[in-house]
């Protein structure tokens, strides 16, 4: 009989984690149908990493510190593999793929965790809808995979520390496996290292006997230490590229500072940007991810689970420990990303704590009905408790996912796609744009990568000195050159006009009479007036395009209001500004000056209406007060 049982007990346990194995790829598989379909169909993000790594991956470039030299080659096989989107679509893409299979590996882990079905899904679930992993899973980046790595790491650990108990043969591999998953890890994002301290207080507490074995040490060490080779990608793929801003140097000092990310480490020995976090900042974070409920039952997880596996309790504290000191001294603006481990943690111990609240409740139930606990939790009282703890946990995150599913679904986000658009058609042959490094990185896409209008060129700038300097030596070499923004002083300097969303730059004007047009007020006349229809992924646009002149330099700051009425003289769009994207002023005109100028006025779902016209209205900058009106 005893044979029996023993015989059983393991094909039990094989038919379990198969039940397991088939559970975690329905949440890998619905987590990508989400965030596949939410995910930004091109371009979205103009000054964030994504739109560096959608310029890079396709490239096979090098990107930011640390360079991420395991992710750069897969990520750029996937995106040329790949049969459907765009470059910028498919990196975006990665993310989701790697986010869903995070989701499934994490489900295993925290059931491998928290020995508890219903608590494994429960955490699993919320972890896949709160907002900053699924706004990650979204756009092109490195921490869903970072995710990803952190989850399989952890889930080989503990497969690990259950083989060795049982003195099954295959430990050895699990610790191998584990240990090539770190060196991945490593290879990947160098976060990851704050997981090997508790890791080593997690083996050696399990196997004693390592430290008395050296030659046991030799495969995971080397299987930790083989995947660094990927970082000779950068000085080997630097013979032929640099990174986007021009700064990685593919020399010995210049790939040590990369790979060690040296240029980001005054956010963790100073604080540049003067933020103000206290812990009040970083138990909102948590309790936006979580929802107040679902973090109650993390810290029953985090008082009471050390009771259960003392082993395995030290190595998620040890881990939470060091991921939350990381995220509390790394003053940088979107902390969101770097507390994502922290935000699995604590999803992890969620489990544990729901795990316990659910077999506290069988046990009381059991008590009451006088039954036995194996019975009350396999009868349907069992399952009705695991779904009210369903409910209670996962209602906020539930609910908050709704509300935010706007702002997550990236699907129809073509805004930044359609600027480039627009910004690459209003550039002269031979045109130069000088911007910062976002958006000339943005022209670069559709130039490098989507081989469009080879004959641009771009100049990334972020500094005032470094944008004078290269429009002056454009401007000398009589070259079209063009600004993306407000350059202070350049009013002064030269002469500004409207190109379509670009601010064209040529000498300054010198005085001549004041042309004929019609007049407006305050001097200024309108030379010319054209309009055009544009459409855009948000609907169609109406852009006027004026000419003005003025017979002399206006003596207050003006606006122009620029509006669409339709037949019954009601506004239907509207536009206020400077002249010249507010970076040309009446006050800066010479007199007798041609200055071309851009509104864009957002046309109905209907489109122009019958009967349509378009006013111009010119009033005080500084009280709104009306100078005088044009009807078009």
């Amino acid at each position: 009989m005893e044979n029996a049982d023993a015989a059983r007990r393991p094909a039990g346990a094989v038919w379990h984690r198969r039940q397991d194995a088939i559970l975690a790829g329905l949440f890998g598989l619905g987590s990508l149908a989400l965030y596949a379909r939410t995910a930004a169909p091109s371009v979205s993000n103009l000054f964030d990493d994504n739109l560096e790594f959608q310029v890079a991956i396709p490239m096979l470039g090098i990107p930011h510190p640390t360079g991420y030299p395991l992710f750069m080659p897969l990520a750029h096989l996937f995106v040329r593999l790949l049969p459907w989107r765009d470059p910028a679509g498919r990196a975006n893409l990665v993310s989701a793929v790697a986010g869903a299979a995070a989701i499934a590996v994490f489900y295993l882990l925290s059931r491998e965790l928290s020995r508890s079905r219903p608590a494994a899904a429960i955490a699993t679930l919320a972890l896949a809808i709160s907002p900053v992993w699924w706004a990650q899973a979204t756009r092109a980046d490195v921490y869903t995979a970072h995710g990803l790595l952190l989850a399989a790491f952890l889930y080989l650990l503990l497969r690990w520390e259950a083989a060795s108990r049982d003195a099954s043969q295959l430990a050895g591999r699990w610790l191998g496996a584990s240990a090539l998953v770190a060196g991945l890890g490593l290879a990947h994002h160098r976060m990851f290292v704050l997981l090997l301290p508790a890791a080593l207080v997690f083996v050696l507490w399990t196997d004693p006997a390592l430290l008395r074995s050296p030659r046991r040490w030799l495969l995971p060490v080397g299987l930790l230490l083989a995947p660094l080779l990927f970082y000779l990608y950068l000085p080997l793929r630097g013979q032929a590229v640099t990174s986007l801003d021009g700064a990685y140097r593919p020399t010995l000092s210049g790939t040590l500072d990369w790979i060690t990310a040296r240029p980001y480490n005054v956010f963790l020995t100073g604080n540049p940007f003067h933020y103000q976090r206290d812990p009040g900042f970083f138990v909102t974070q948590f309790r936006a991810q979580m929802g107040i409920p679902l973090l109650l039952a993390a810290i029953v997880g985090l008082a009471a689970a050390w009771r259960r596996a003392p082993r395995r309790y030290v190595l998620l504290l040890l881990a939470t420990i060091a991921q939350v000191a990381f995220a509390v001294g790394y003053e940088v603006e979107d902390i969101g990303s770097f507390l994502l481990p922290a935000f699995m943690l604590a999803m992890l111990w969620a489990a544990l704590g729901a795990a316990l609240i659910l077999e506290w409740s069988q046990r009381a139930l059991a008590s009451r009905r006088s039954l036995g606990k194996t019975a009350a939790s396999a009868g349907w009282p069992g399952t009705v408790l695991a779904g009210a703890l369903a409910v209670l946990l996962l209602a906020v995150p539930v609910a908050s996912a709704q509300r935010a599913f706007p702002r997550l679904d990236l699907s129809r986000d073509w805004a930044l796609r359609d600027y480039g658009e627009d910004m690459l058609d209003s550039v002269a042959p031979g045109g130069e744009v000088v911007g910062l490094l976002g958006e000339t990185t943005l022209l670069r896409y559709f130039r490098d990568i989507l081989g469009r209008r080879p004959d641009l060129q771009v100049v990334p700038a972020d500094s005032e000195p470094a944008r004078f300097a290269a429009v002056d030596a454009a401007l000398q070499r009589g070259q079209p050159v063009y600004l993306t923004r407000d350059l202070p002083g350049a009013a002064q300097r030269y002469s500004l006009d409207a190109a379509g969303p670009l601010i064209a730059v040529s000498p300054k004007a010198i005085a001549a009479a004041q042309l004929q047009g019609r007049e407006i007020g305050a001097g200024i006349a309108l030379l010319d007036a054209q309009s055009a229809l544009r459409k855009t992924h948000a609907g169609q646009v109406l852009r006027l395009a004026l000419t003005w002149s003025a017979a002399a330099p206006a003596m207050e700051d003006l606006k122009i209001s620029a509006r669409l009425l339709d037949s019954a003289g009601q506004a239907v769009a509207q536009t206020d500004g400077v002249p010249v994207h507010f970076t040309y002023p009446a006050t800066a005109w010479a007199p007798g000056e041609r200055v071309s100028d851009v509104y864009d006025l957002p046309l109905p779902a209907a489109g122009l209406p019958e009967g349509s016209t378009v006013l111009l209205i010119l009033y005080r900058a500084a009280d709104g007060g009306e100078i005088g009106r044009l009807t078009l």
